[in-house]
């Protein structure tokens, strides 16, 4: 049974979505720079340690899961999700698990890891192994329109992380 402030079978549009996801990429940088601020003065080397140490790393991403997992299992909003009006749920009604917000997490690292490496390949210029540069000269920016439209499927209204989890993200009614 649906409750008051859901509209019956309504699926989040993925316009409203995208909005969700860029409101909450601002609040998970600044979540970030404080956890990033909190470790610094832990390391060894300071601050310049920070992005040769795969322990901050796996900090970070650490971080990042707790963040979405926190809203996930404690209303199935994050705070991108509560201005757009639209909330994670199962699709029996239920609240999320800590187990399906790390399936879920984790099914959707494929789509940014693609969406992301093609930015800071795009804006870096790393230097790639001899191996591999042909991919790099293929890729030439595409990894991002690739990652883009890897997101826009995979946040496309009963995606197939929706459908492995058992979960939708819906509309929630103006109150």
């Amino acid at each position: 049974m649906n409750t008051i402030d859901e509209q019956p079978s309504l699926i989040a549009p993925v316009t409203r979505r995208f909005a969700a996801i860029f409101y909450d990429s601002l609040l998970l940088i600044a979540v970030l720079l404080i956890a990033t601020a909190l470790v610094t003065p832990l390391l060894p080397d300071g601050p310049q340690a920070d992005h040769h140490n795969p322990w901050v790393s796996l900090y970070l991403f650490g971080v990042t899961f707790a963040f979405f997992a926190w809203f996930w299992t404690h209303g199935g909003q994050t705070l991108g999700m509560r201005a757009w009006r639209l909330k994670l749920r199962m699709e029996d009604g239920g609240t999320i698990s800590l187990l399906t917000a790390l399936l879920r997490f984790a099914y959707s690292i494929p789509a940014w890891g693609v969406f992301l490496f093609g930015i800071i390949d795009s804006s870096t210029h790393l230097i790639w192994p001899e191996s591999l540069r042909w991919l790099q000269e293929a890729s030439n920016g595409y990894l991002i329109y690739l990652g883009l439209a890897w997101l826009v499927m995979d946040n496309w209204p009963n995606n197939w992380r929706d459908q492995v989890t058992h979960t939708k993200v819906v509309l929630l009614a103006k109150i």
